[in-house]
């Protein structure tokens, strides 16, 4: 017989975005929650610069700064970037007025908000697919779901909640257009230190006539370190070679220097970096989250800040919407895109910054 599982919301996604909307639904009001997370949640995490607003977000979801320890982050002393030119100098915070900043390591951050979940009734199903969506005339769901071992069952939700990603992947199954501004792809890794006095915390940012690079302290004597170029530049240059992205390291004035000391720690990854928005506005009882409603720049340091309160205010809509409220997930979507208006804006402005390579592939189409 085949499963049937009822819930009021079903969020696709178990990533900071889907587990902050769960929580704020479950802490906020009485409606069933179920996360459907397609991967063993052990997947690469880059580790990502928050600022202390980050716990305002959290105290709403019913989590308290004490609930964190040095597993989960380490306070940022200083952001530096050589943009614009090959001196280092403290970088402009164009996108965040916060001054404290803080680095969060990923993959215990992550499974804190999901545990946090777990107890407060929500139910989570790792390692299961979506395989299909519909919906009738009341604009309820019906989604089938199929686990890796204990095979299919079918979710009916009021609501459903895409939190995959930058990918989107159910917004584009269903149809919701979204707009891409570029092709940046993140390819980048770990690195490790013997001793923690060795691990300066700062974040550094130096571009090259290719692209940028990034390096960041994380929690346990790690450092993460990425490149990020348009994804036709990678692959023509094969950078996601491992010898060929060290030549390029070995090329940087400042970066190299910063893990000299350190060992490598796997491979090199691959992720996508691209800016888009989507618009699912047109779309009843549907709502996405966090990268899967709008993805940025890395420079700009809002990805987990923008999933965490996106997911809170797309909570809240749901929220008012049961409460007989008109236009709520019109209301958060017209605030999506003011966002994201104002993040083009600054980004170009911010790099714009950099004129040394005008006649490069990558700085061209963004100058």
């Amino acid at each position: 017989m085949h499963n049937l599982l009822q819930t009021d919301v079903l969020i696709v996604g178990g990533g900071p975005a889907g587990a902050s909307a769960a929580l704020s639904l479950l802490k906020h009001s009485g409606l069933k929650v179920v996360i459907i997370e397609e991967t063993s949640l052990e997947s690469v995490k880059i580790g990502e610069q928050v600022n202390s607003s980050i716990f305002s977000l959290l105290d709403y979801m019913g989590i308290t700064k004490e609930n964190f320890d040095s597993r989960h982050f380490i306070q940022g002393y200083s952001s530096v970037a050589a943009w614009g030119t090959d001196r280092i100098t403290v970088r402009d915070s164009i996108f965040n007025t916060e001054t404290e900043s803080f680095q969060l390591n990923r993959e215990e951050f992550d499974l804190m908000l999901l545990e946090n979940v777990s107890n407060e009734g929500g139910i989570i199903f790792p390692r299961t697919k979506c395989l299909a969506f519909s919906q009738d005339e009341n604009q309820h769901w019906t989604i089938e779901a199929k686990h890796e071992t204990k095979g299919g069952f079918s979710v009916k939700a009021r609501y459903l909640i895409d939190a995959t990603g930058r990918l989107g992947s159910i917004s584009r199954k269903i149809g919701i257009p979204s707009k891409r501004y570029d092709e940046l792809v993140a390819v980048g890794k770990f690195f490790y230190f013997e001793s923690s006095d060795t691990v300066k915390q700062e974040i550094v940012i130096e571009s090259t006539e290719e692209g940028w690079w990034y390096c960041a302290s994380l929690p346990d004597r790690k450092m993460t370190l990425t490149f990020f170029s348009d994804a036709p530049i990678i692959k023509e240059n094969r950078f996601e070679k491992t010898e060929n992205w060290n030549r390029l390291l070995s090329k940087t004035k400042h970066i190299r220097h910063k893990v000299s000391h350190a060992s490598s720690e796997g491979k090199l990854w691959v992720k996508n970096a691209f800016s888009q928005v989507t618009d699912s506005s047109s779309c009843k009882n549907f709502l996405a989250v966090g990268d899967a409603a709008a993805s940025f720049d890395p420079v700009s340091s809002m990805g987990i800040g923008f999933a965490i309160s996106s997911a809170c205010h797309a909570a809240k809509a749901v929220i008012d919407a049961e409460s007989g409220h008109e236009n709520t997930f019109l209301n958060y979507q017209e605030n999506i895109n003011t966002i994201y208006r104002q993040y083009l804006q600054t980004k170009t402005f911010f790099y714009r910054k950099e004129q040394r390579w005008s006649d490069s592939d990558f700085w061209r189409k963004r100058i």
